[in-house]
This record gives C-alpha cells, sequence and structure tokens, in this order.
C-alpha cells in the first residue's frame, strides 16, 4: 500500500478485539510512504482470557529514488490486566536526520506477538542484512522482532519469524479445539472413549478460518 501527496495528513487506523482462546495473525503488506505527505499509523489491539495476536509490519521509506515523507507510528496494546506494550515511533525527515536514528535506512521490518512470548527461529546478527535485527521480549507475555535496513527485500529473518510463531500459535488454537470436539463427543455418546476422526476434520476446518475478533482498516 503507497500513501501519496494530498491537500491533508493521512491516517491509517487498525483497532482490534481478541476474545479468550482466539487467535488473531496479521501479515501486513508493504507501507510505503511517498515524498511530501505526512501520514500517521495508529494500531490498537484489546486482549481477552488467552487470547493471542501475531502481526507483521513492513515501513518504506519513499518510492524508488525518493526519500520518503513524514510518518508516525502508534502501538497500544492492553490484556485483561493491562498495558501490555505501548510505543510511539516519530519518523519524520527531521527525526530521521538526527544521530543515532535511521540516517539513510529506508526500510522497517516488525513482527509482534501478544499473549505468549515466542523467541526468534535464527539468531539475530547484527550487519548481516542491515545495521541489525534486534529482539525484544515484553515485561509479560509477547515478544518484538525488528529490523532495519536500507532495503525491504534483504530482510532474511523477520518473515520466517513470523511463520514460525504462526505455527506455534495455531498449534496450540488446534490442540485446545481438538479438546473441547473430543469432550463434546463424549458427553453426547455417554462413553469415555469416541471416534475422534470426524471431530478431529472439523476442528482442522475451522482452524483454517478462526475468528480472531473485530478489525477494521478505514
Amino acid at each position: 500500500m503507497a500513501f501519496y501527496e494530498g491537500e491533508a495528513p493521512s491516517s491509517w487506523t487498525v483497532d482490534a478485539t481478541v476474545g479468550d482462546g482466539a487467535v488473531l495473525t496479521w501479515a501486513g503488506k508493504p507501507f510505503v510512504v511517498s515524498d511530501e505527505i505526512a501520514t500517521h499509523r495508529s494500531t490498537r489491539i484489546r486482549l481477552h482470557g488467552t487470547g493471542k495476536v501475531l502481526m507483521q509490519e513492513k515501513v518504506v521509506l519513499g518510492r524508488a529514488g525518493q526519500l520518503g515523507g513524514d510518518l508516525s507510528m502508534s502501538l497500544k496494546a492492553s490484556d485483561d490486566t493491562g498495558p501490555l506494550q505501548v510505543e510511539h515511533l516519530n519518523l519524520g525527515q527531521q527525526t530521521r536526520r538526527m544521530p543515532g536514528i535511521l540516517g539513510n535506512l529506508r526500510s522497517m521490518d516488525t513482527v509482534t506477538a501478544l499473549g505468549w512470548t515466542p523467541v526468534p527461529t535464527g539468531e539475530p546478527e547484527a550487519g548481516t542484512t542491515g545495521p541489525g535485527e534486534t529482539y525484544f521480549p515484553l515485561d509479560r507475555s509477547g515478544a518484538t522482532l525488528r529490523w532495519m535496513g536500507i532495503g525491504r527485500f534483504r530482510d532474511q529473518l523477520c518473515d520466517a519469524t513470523f511463520a514460525a510463531w504462526r505455527e506455534e500459535a495455531m498449534r496450540d488454537y488446534r490442540h485446545r479445539h481438538a479438546a473441547r470436539h473430543l469432550g463434546h463427543a463424549e458427553e453426547e455418546t455417554g462413553l469415555g472413549e469416541t471416534d475422534t476422526g470426524p471431530a478431529m476434520d472439523a476442528v482442522d476446518a475451522a482452524a483454517g478460518r478462526p475468528r480472531a475478533g473485530t478489525c477494521c482498516a478505514p
């Protein structure tokens, strides 16, 4: 998705609520910020019970030959206990020129897990595909993996990590639903053991289309 010059600042908002036992996974497409624009990207996540969220956000500052306009990003995630992660990033042109911020870097890839704390599939090695990849385990249940570099196609860690973390989250989801279907089958038949073949087929079908909550992105 690309954002172009307009008469007023633009915005992108995601507001999602994930219920107890549900899983929301979202692999976002590259968010391209062209020259001469100002845009804000806002994400708000609310988790309930054992709900989990896994999302990937790719940001590209500028199209080919451009520096990119002004971008700000915010994330507010909470569960039944309180805040899980609160972040605000100012990636405006003036801020990016400051020492130790982005410099000539134009791409950022972030994978965020909320509701459990997975670890990366590989070891982040500074300088291999960019200035480096950083893994942040949150104070409570959650983790963030972030890569920054010159071109988004050089990121070799975040896509693989997202795939592995998604499989981990969905595996737990399938196990819970398999146990639930087995319990229902036993109640209906009144037997301690039952043929779980049809129930497992239903679980696999449901796992392919989990109802993970609500999301809107006007």
